[in-house]
């Protein structure tokens, strides 16, 4: 069905697209905005209407369109975290072609780059960790423990950790990975140039892998003097 609107035509489809994509670019607008908000200021900090003022919306959008400033926080996570959980199969799936050493090189690369290309992710969980919470208990619960759990076997056979261990491991490897992508600014003052061009990145990743991977080196040279004893 058509309506006339100033002699022209406008088909009924058209008339409700146009809105949907105003509250459609209103919510990613919001979404958006918060992100960085949460992320430098914490939860607390970020109010709704700094918040919609920022986003370019009418007061009250955000409550209208989220329901609450909780379920928003949630949303925004969800919308961040979304990143992580469509490379997770990926994970699993290249791991179970590659050897130990492969393996663990490919891993310890791979976070380097995802910190390097989503520094935010990295002050989110330094904001919320911070303090215990409804929110970090969601975003371990939701996010990282499952990745935790999907890389912990093959990390732990690989490297012959205990649980112990490779909680160390781990924290290393997620601390020594993206700090110096999330504190870029720092970290151009301190030494004159950017953090995140790919000749750093890719420094840092071999420095990295150098030194996250000494214990399986020594035990697969363990391994040959024993074969050739």
């Amino acid at each position: 069905m058509a309506t006339n609107k100033g002699g022209k035509l406008v088909t009924k489809s058209k008339q409700t697209r146009r809105p949907q994509a105003r509250t459609e670019k209103a919510r990613s607008s919001m979404i958006s905005v918060a992100t960085s908000m949460f992320a430098e200021k914490g939860y607390h900090a970020a109010s709704i209407r700094d918040i919609e003022i920022i986003a370019g919306v009418k007061r009250g959008m955000l409550i209208y369109h989220f329901g609450s400033k909780k379920d928003f926080w949630k949303r925004v996570v969800d919308s961040i975290w979304s990143i992580i959980q469509s490379k997770r199969e990926e994970h699993i799936s290249i791991l179970n072609n590659l050897s130990s050493q492969a393996g663990v090189e490919w891993l310890i690369t791979f976070h380097v780059r995802f910190a390097a290309e989503y520094p935010i992710m990295t002050r989110m969980i330094s904001q919320e960790g911070a303090q215990d919470s409804w929110r970090i208990e969601y975003i371990v619960s939701a996010f990282m423990k499952p990745g935790v759990d999907a890389m912990k076997p093959f990390i732990s056979d690989a490297l012959k950790l205990n649980d112990d261990d490779f909680a160390h491991w781990y924290y290393i490897l997620i601390s020594a990975s993206s700090t110096i992508f999330a504190r870029e600014h720092e970290f151009k003052h301190l030494f004159g140039f950017a953090s995140r061009k790919e000749s750093v990145i890719e420094a840092h990743s071999k420095m990295l892998v150098a030194m996250l991977t000494h214990n399986l080196l020594k035990i697969e040279n363990e391994d040959i003097f024993i074969e050739t004893c």
